[in-house]
């Protein structure tokens, strides 16, 4: 019943003018030797924040937690296809926030950007003859139900607009099918 743990200091030497300086303590069960020790361990607590953000794609823009599901099975199998969803509703706002704007192909194929383009021409909402990876995903976001003055899409309407874009994706591919 004892654990032994090393504590890692981190002072920001020279915050922004104005800003106070970031300080953390962090504790940990890793042996902390060396300095590359010690930078491993704040690397790992500085991608917390990224696996927050993608938690919170699995349950609000994926919904995860409404489900009720109440068999491990259940959660197993809804785990299955929402895990590959929230990975990709994380990417698509990463890097549609990004401070570079990115070329659409970072998220979207040819043909998935013709099939945004249109359900998007159907919502009066035209995409840039050049789209980045922020107008895909805010073209997606609007097909949520996102309204661009009430500022960047959250994960509820991103997911919605996700899970309406890939049912039309398939519903495209099922219609190019010859039966």
């Amino acid at each position: 019943p004892t654990l032994s743990v090393c504590a890692v200091h981190v002072v920001e030497p020279a915050p922004p003018h104005g800003d106070a300086p970031i300080e953390w303590v962090l504790l940990t069960s890793e042996p902390v030797q060396t300095v590359e020790d010690a930078t491993a361990v704040v690397d790992h607590y500085r991608a917390r924040w990224m696996i927050e953000e993608y938690f919170k794609a699995l349950k609000t823009g994926c919904a995860f937690e409404s489900r009720q599901l109440t068999t491990y099975a259940g959660l197993v199998r809804a785990l299955a296809v929402f895990i590959p969803l929230a990975w990709r509703l994380l990417v698509l706002r990463h890097l549609g926030r990004a401070a570079t704007p990115l070329p659409i192909t970072h998220c979207l194929n040819h043909e998935q950007l013709l099939l945004l383009r249109r359900l998007l021409h159907q919502r009066r909402y035209p995409l840039p003859p050049r789209p980045t990876v922020r107008d895909a995903m805010l073209g997606i976001a609007a097909l949520g139900g996102h309204i661009t003055n009430n500022g960047p899409p959250g994960w509820l309407v991103l997911g919605r607009g996700l899970t309406r874009f890939l049912d039309a994706e398939v519903g495209w591919h099922l219609a190019q099918r010859e039966m």
